[in-house]
């Protein structure tokens, strides 16, 4: 003969069944997101890297053609944002770069910004 379960053993184990699925699942979320997280991080890095780099190179641009270039500090986003929206040294080099200008226009604009400011001292 069958042995006969109870009701509220049946629904006991039910219930354990459905914990234990669910704990399956959120474990397999938690590791996904911790994979995820880890791999986002790696990428703000190489991204943090190779803005500090493109800084490095406008940097390098205004020492050549001795135009100040004080940029804001590296963590302020917002500031970053307005010093390059609002700086004509850095709009004309963005235009160049992104084939708006032509390097001959390029350099026009960086000399008309060189004749337009005063010289902070005399050589």
């Amino acid at each position: 003969m069958s042995k006969v379960i109870s009701y509220s053993t049946l629904a006991r184990q039910q219930q354990l069944n459905f914990l234990r699925h669910k704990v399956r699942e959120y474990r397999e979320r938690d590791d996904y997101l911790l994979r995820l997280r880890k791999l986002l991080f790696q990428v703000e890095a190489q991204m943090r890297q190779a803005e500090i780099q493109q800084l490095e190179v406008f940097q390098e641009i205004a020492a050549h053609f001795k135009i100040p270039l004080p940029l804001p500090d590296l963590g302020d986003r917002l500031g970053m944002q307005e010093f390059f929206a609002a700086n004509p040294f850095l709009q004309a080099l963005q235009d160049y770069f992104y084939g708006r200008l032509s390097a001959e226009d390029c350099l026009q604009r960086i000399g008309a910004l060189k004749t337009n400011e005063p010289s902070p001292t005399a050589e």
